[in-house]
């Protein structure tokens, strides 16, 4: 588990706080393994999760993003009308007979 993960973010932060396990679960309205498997990353949170903890820790959400983690990657092409990228054809529509 790398600390510029989720699960490491929220470890760091529950430790920052002084919070048990248990205790950050309590005040988020979760249960301990729920908390402990967010950690481990064995799961990934919920939207209502994340705001959960962020309050039961008394930080931002934004404290849980780290800067380091590249943005997923997208295609940088611009797009024409028609919704393909710039410099691709859409597939020709063949004129068999029947």
């Amino acid at each position: 588990m790398s600390e510029h993960s989720f699960a490491g973010r929220l470890k760091e932060l529950r430790e920052q706080s002084g919070l048990s396990q248990a205790e950050l679960a309590e005040a988020a309205g979760m249960n301990r393994f729920g908390v402990a498997k967010l950690e481990q990353g064995v799961r990934e949170p919920s939207w209502a999760t994340v705001q959960a903890l962020a309050r039961a820790l008394g930080v931002e959400v934004g404290e849980f993003v780290v800067a380091d983690d590249p943005p997923p990657a997208k295609d940088k092409r611009p797009r024409k009308a028609g919704g393909t990228p710039s410099g691709q054809r859409k597939p020709a529509r063949g004129k068999g007979k029947s």
